[in-house]
């Protein structure tokens, strides 16, 4: 009980009905429902909150699978190594194509790039490393739509920074043979 309205005990806002009981204007009254309205809104609010925060969208934004994502980024690393020169321009496409995709957050996207470009180097300097490595690119890839996709973005790449060189040329003309 409270002895807020003048001496007279009040458990709840529906008892301050008589004015002259309790001392309170009506405006009094109707802050206090809507404290009590917006109380039960928060209530409300949070479960839906936290099933928005962890529910897990059906289908991805960008229409691919991870493992598509993975292998377009490990494409665009080996190609941005093709000609030895690595560009900021090479770089910034890269940043820019995963900022539009789904990525999965089980492995963050700077290990994975790590490892990545790490591999793409090894397919630059040894050509056992790279026919495994393109291969795996290619299985992971999987349908021509995506295939194709890569190759686009591939040939983005090599324009880049302003000019196509001839090993950029002669890789790029390997990845069609290679997902065509």
């Amino acid at each position: 009980m409270s002895d807020l309205a003048g001496g007279v005990g009040i458990t709840t806002w529906e008892e301050c009905l008589p004015v002259e009981r309790c001392g309170r204007s009506r405006d009094t009254k109707k802050k206090l429902y809507d404290l009590q309205s917006k109380k039960n809104q928060s209530i409300h609010f949070v479960p839906s909150l936290i099933r928005k925060l962890f529910h897990k969208s059906e289908a991805p934004k960008d229409g691919l699978t991870q493992p598509q994502r993975e292998a377009i980024v490990d494409l665009l690393n080996y190609c941005m190594y093709a000609d030895n020169l690595v560009f900021l321009a090479e770089d910034r496409l890269i940043t820019d194509t995963v900022a539009k995709f789904n990525w999965e957050p089980k492995v963050p996207f700077d290990q994975f790039d790590a490892r990545s470009i790490n591999n793409a180097r090894t397919a630059r300097e040894n050509q056992g490393h790279r026919e495994e490595f393109l291969a795996w690119i290619r299985d992971r890839l999987g349908t021509a739509v995506v295939k194709g996709q890569a190759l686009d973005l591939c040939q983005e790449l090599f324009v880049a920074d302003g000019a196509r060189s001839d090993e950029e040329d002669a890789v790029l003309q390997n990845l069609r043979e290679l997902l065509e």
